[in-house]
């Protein structure tokens, strides 16, 4: 029986079929290789083959529904420019047990699947489709331009319960991540910088954060003409935890017959007006009727919104300066004490406010990886959850697996 159409077929570079068999539901094609083994350091050819060679059995894609393996002898070289190892075959890197194209079909997958119903459909172990999927990023990873921007955010993530954080840095104008860093400390952000360069560090001309000092102080260090916007996202949860607190005081100074009326109201003091049902409305003007010093902060926080949303830097600037004299006169603890904050990082402020630019592409980046934990139950591996976190935002499209590469 002659296998020659087969072998053109299995398409597979320099081997050729010598036996098929079927067995248990699945194919075994044997091959026989068509010239000599190849240093894969140097691409010398070895026409005096060493003896020392085993049999492997690697996968290939399933073909007629059922499994394919392909059997092959393998062979060890040793090479004058001081190579010691495998040969080199082209469709089979060096120590997988899978083709080339095999690990290709299980990349596609894993760009819109969990790992575990890939492993699943494959019929292969989960550990086997993250080491796959694992290079195939790196691989991608490898094959991508360089990203100079003019603009990058900074913001953390929560990667695990108990206080353990990732740091994404970004770049909103070309809508890439650029790094995931793990920790939030200065030390932590140091390396990125320093592999990036200065001619890279100088191209940064803004810079988008929340408040933490380490962010700052690794800006000051490595993007020393990089302006520093906070992100008015963030100042906003600072202003919704002193209203909170506000809340709770004022509760606990009622009597027990009217705190009915303050039972379920921390959100309807938090969220956008816009936002809520006729019956929440009507709950919380009953609240702000009875007591003025929410009130006061209800106020005041609408216009601490509206500050950002004026139509030019000036109009913005000017808005803050008010906002901030109104506040004052409040005489509420909590709303001084915000106040406060923001007289001490009122620089980085306006230069938000001048820019107008925001985090927002940064927050919207934490929401979808936080889908991406929960697919997978959580990453113990925080290398693989790094290069998940860049696959799905910087080169997340399927290319066909017919394509030739």
């Amino acid at each position: 029986m002659g296998f020659e159409l087969l072998t053109e077929l299995l398409g597979l570079q320099n081997y050729f079929v010598k036996d098929l068999k079927n067995e248990n539901n699945k194919i075994f094609l044997s091959l026989v290789r068509q010239g000599y083994p190849k240093c894969p350091e140097c691409g010398q050819y070895h026409i005096e083959a060493s003896k020392d060679n085993r049999i492997q059995i690697v996968e290939d894609l399933s073909v007629f529904g059922k499994r394919c393996y392909i059997i092959l002898n393998k062979f060890r070289i040793e090479c004058q420019c001081g190579y010691r190892g495998t040969e080199h075959i082209e469709w089979l890197n060096r120590y997988d047990r899978v083709t080339v194209r095999y690990q290709k079909w299980i990349y596609a997958f894993c760009k819109r699947m969990t790992g575990i119903d890939v492993a699943r459909i494959f019929g292969i172990s989960k550990h086997t489709v993250y080491r796959l999927d694992k290079e195939g990023i790196k691989q991608e990873l490898a094959e991508q331009k360089p990203i100079n921007p003019k603009r990058i955010s900074i913001d953390e993530i929560s990667r695990k319960k108990g206080h353990r954080y990732a740091t994404i840095i970004s770049a909103p104008g070309e809508r890439k991540v650029l790094e995931v860093v793990k920790g939030r400390k200065m030390i932590d952000l140091m390396p990125f910088f320093e592999q990036k360069g200065i001619k890279w560090c100088t191209n940064i001309e803004v810079v988008t954060m929340d408040a933490w000092l380490a962010y700052r102080k690794a800006i000051k260090k490595y993007c020393k003409d990089a302006i520093i916007c906070f992100d008015h996202f963030h100042l906003a949860q600072y202003f919704s935890k002193a209203i909170d607190k506000l809340r709770i005081q004022e509760s606990r100074k009622v009597d027990k017959d009217e705190k009915e009326i303050y039972k379920g109201s921390r959100w309807l003091l938090l969220r956008r007006p816009e936002k809520l049902r006729d019956d929440q409305k009507i709950k919380l003007d009953q609240l702000l009727e009875v007591n003025k010093n929410l009130f006061k902060a209800y106020i005041l926080r609408d216009e601490f919104r509206n500050i950002f949303a004026g139509p030019s830097a000036h109009s913005r600037l000017i808005r803050l300066t008010l906002w901030i004299q109104k506040a004052k006169t409040s005489r509420i603890s909590q709303i001084t004490g915000f106040v406060k904050l923001i007289e001490k990082w009122e620089p980085f402020i306006r230069n938000s406010l001048r820019e107008d630019c925001s985090n927002s592409f940064a927050e919207g980046i934490n929401t979808k990886i936080r889908v991406i934990q929960r697919m997978a139950y959580g990453y113990k591996d925080f290398d693989y959850l790094r290069l998940k976190i860049i696959q799905q935002f910087n080169f997340r499209d399927i290319k066909s697996v017919f394509e030739e590469s």
